[in-house]
């Protein structure tokens, strides 16, 4: 079941929806990756990709705003 979960990270409040589970370790790496990419800083209302690499599992995120989308691959 696809879940929107708000965490907070870097003391910032994220919304979270996947329906894979994830560990927090990963779901840190993550965000912090999407970070350094700016993905949250964009004007745009329009939603982007991300591919991110983590212990050996690749993520496909859409970041819109402050919700983040992700899938395993």
């Amino acid at each position: 079941m696809i879940e929107k979960i708000p965490f907070l990270h870097r003391q910032k409040m994220y919304n979270i929806i996947s329906e894979d589970d994830l560990t927090f370790k990963a779901l840190h790496y993550i965000l912090d990756d999407l970070i350094d990419q700016g993905a949250f800083v964009s004007e745009d209302d329009c939603a982007e990709l991300y591919h991110i690499t983590f212990e050996e599992v690749c993520y496909t995120i859409g970041v819109d705003g402050l919700d983040v989308i992700i899938a395993v691959h």
